[in-house]
């Protein structure tokens, strides 16, 4: 698993995803981040580790075996 803490990335329309954490469960690791469009308040979401490198791996690269 790769660690992700601290990393970002930003998107040409302004849009920004930011990792905060990824706490270890008993189903497997989850990973705790935030969505921010713009100047708004960033969105805190949480989404299982192997489903969060599904859809962002291309933006945080792959992950370490």
């Amino acid at each position: 698993m790769k660690d992700l803490t601290g990393m970002s990335h930003n998107f040409p329309d302004g849009a920004r995803i930011e990792v905060a954490q990824i706490k270890e469960r008993e189903d497997g690791p989850w990973v705790h981040y935030y969505i921010s469009m713009g100047s708004g308040l960033p969105r805190k979401l949480v989404m299982k580790y192997s489903e969060f490198m599904d859809h962002y791996k291309h933006l945080f690269g792959e992950p370490e075996e």
